[in-house]
């Protein structure tokens, strides 16, 4: 099944003259979340947040 995937890939590849699919950025570094993890980070050394532990959901 995969080699029959990988085919149709190269297939395209050669006919088409591009890869055979999309290429984005990751989300996590786009400049809201990066002002978000910025602002977060300056609450937290304000004291404005406080960190603090809690239990892992399904830890046994």
């Amino acid at each position: 099944m995969a080699q029959n995937s990988l085919r149709i890939d190269d297939a395209r590849v050669n006919t088409e003259r591009r890869i055979p699919f999309e290429v984005s950025t990751d989300p996590f570094y786009s400049k809201e979340n990066m002002d978000e993890l910025v602002r977060r980070v300056a609450n937290i050394r304000t004291g404005k947040s406080v960190l603090k532990e809690h239990d892992l959901i399904g830890e046994k």
